[in-house]
């Protein structure tokens, strides 16, 4: 049963019916053309026949003396009109019934070809025709007897009498009836052999076909999600070739997501337990024994600083994964720019003065001058105080930190510079990856999860954006950001 529901049975199926039904139409084609064909043949050589005998004078004289010599087969005769009505004369007597109906019609100008059937079931064909005088005009039948008399009637009567007659070829059809036969036989053998045949090859050529698709199949059953290093062979440049071109760039895609994926639960994990084990440890040392008071807040302090971390830690790791699921909604509206840096300077700078660091922002939004674009105003602030609370933190005391706005062409570009450690350059091209740290023991020590530029990546790149930075050690960084103006 698993073999007719196969594409191979399908497709053998529907190629077998489409080939029977050509086949059958080109035999009943054959068929009829043939029979056309061999009565069209037989018809004209009556017609040839018949032509003979009406434009010789020596075949009237013969046909009235019983001298005709008709071919194998053949029946000639002559229908006259008499006082009596039509009276026949043959060489040999017509046992077919004729329609007096085609002999009127023959009379009156109108020759035709008839089939009789024989009484042993053989098949006669006719050919009926006027045999014209010379004066080429029949005379008028009126309302003549038309009755069948014996042959011997008019069988002595002179040539004259048969200037105007019907003559009457007939022949038999064995041949036709024997070709079409054999033709219809052979038809018969040779289709469903045909067929037969087909079959077989239709199912050798689908399975050589599929065979590829086979291979695939097995392939792809021994990679599972432990391990999908596994490929799958690409071996011509056909529908199947890309086929499995398209399998292996999605396999590669599955790959790197798992990766991410198992990356990004290991780091969030060991993250979420840092600040649980020093709360554990925490709480487990002020319950060890009494103590003074001044060592409870101690522990509470701590903590609750743990539990800050923790929280915003969780906080981002929610944001992440509601991006990547596509469900962050981002409500689009007409944002001024300038103001959003003068609002989000206004909140970050507590932080830069309480590490001794010039917070500034240049001219183009100190002049109030708009700079729009079409964006989500919560989250492009995030962007920009997480820019800002990143520089603070990489920066020396009695730095500087530089916020500044323009518009180029049709484009915005958003800078934030400082003046801090700096970034060497074998850590820039991971700098937006989740979790990724150039120094973890320092980012960990001041409150950094490696997980604030990646949120701004994701937000920039949802705005149609781009973010890149730009840093040398020593010297300070550099992040750009650029976004479609309105």
């Amino acid at each position: 049963m698993t073999f007719f529901r196969s594409i191979r049975a399908r497709f053998t199926g529907w190629y077998l019916i489409i080939l029977a039904i050509l086949l059958v139409g080109l035999g009943i084609s054959l068929h009829a053309f043939l029979s056309f064909t061999l009565q069209r043949t037989q018809d004209l050589a009556l017609e040839s026949r018949a032509s003979q005998l009406a434009s010789s004078p020596e075949a009237r004289i013969a046909i009235n003396e019983g001298r005709i010599e008709a071919g194998l087969g053949e029946v000639v005769g002559f229908f006259v009109a008499s006082d009596e009505g039509y009276q026949i004369i043959s060489t040999r007597p017509i046992e077919q019934d004729l329609d007096l109906t085609w002999i009127d019609a023959a009379f009156s100008g109108n020759p035709g070809f008839y089939t009789v059937a024989t009484r042993d079931g053989a098949l006669l064909r006719f050919y009926i025709a006027l045999m014209r005088s010379r004066t080429g005009v029949p005379p008028p039948l009126g309302s003549q007897p038309q009755s069948r008399p014996n042959n011997d009637v008019i069988r002595d009567a002179p040539a004259e009498s048969l200037a105007l007659a019907v003559v009457v070829i007939g022949q038999p059809m064995d041949r036709t009836v024997a070709a079409l036969a054999a033709l219809r036989n052979t038809l018969l053998i040779a289709i469903p052999l045909t067929l037969l045949l087909s079959a077989g090859g239709g199912l050798f050529l689908v399975r050589k076909a599929l065979k590829p698709i086979d291979r695939m199949i097995e392939t792809t059953r021994g990679i599972e999600e432990a391990d999908l290093g596994g490929r799958v062979a690409v071996e011509s440049d056909d529908e199947l070739g890309r086929l499995a071109r398209t399998l292996n760039a999605m396999l590669g895609r599955l790959e790197r997501a798992f990766n991410r994926q198992r990356q990004f639960t290991d780091d969030a994990s060991h993250e979420l337990r840092s600040p649980l084990s020093v709360i554990a440890a925490e709480a487990t040392l002020a319950l060890r024994r009494e103590r003074e008071a001044s060592d409870y807040r101690e522990s509470l302090s701590v903590i609750a600083e743990e539990s800050v971390t923790m929280n915003r830690l969780i906080d981002q790791l929610l944001t992440l994964a509601r991006a990547d699921a596509g469900a962050e909604e981002i409500e689009y509206q007409q944002i001024d720019l300038s103001k959003l840096i003068i609002e989000a300077i206004a909140v970050m700078q507590p932080l830069a003065e309480e590490k001794r660091l010039k917070l500034s922002v240049k001219s183009s939004a100190q002049e109030g001058s708009a700079i729009r674009v079409t964006g989500d105003e919560t989250q492009l602030k995030r962007v920009l105080t997480n820019l800002i609370e990143n520089a603070i933190r990489h920066t020396e005391p009695d730095g500087e930190i530089t916020v500044s706005a323009a518009r180029s062409g049709s484009t915005i570009e958003w800078r934030i510079v400082d003046t801090g450690c700096g970034i060497s350059e074998e850590h820039l091209p991971h700098v937006f990856e989740r979790f990724y740290r150039a120094d973890k023991a320092r980012s960990r020590q001041e409150g950094g999860s490696g997980l604030g530029l990646s949120i701004c990546r994701l937000i920039v790149e949802a705005h149609h954006g781009v973010i890149a930075v730009e840093s040398e050690v020593n010297v300070g960084t550099t992040f750009l950001i650029q976004l479609p103006s309105v």
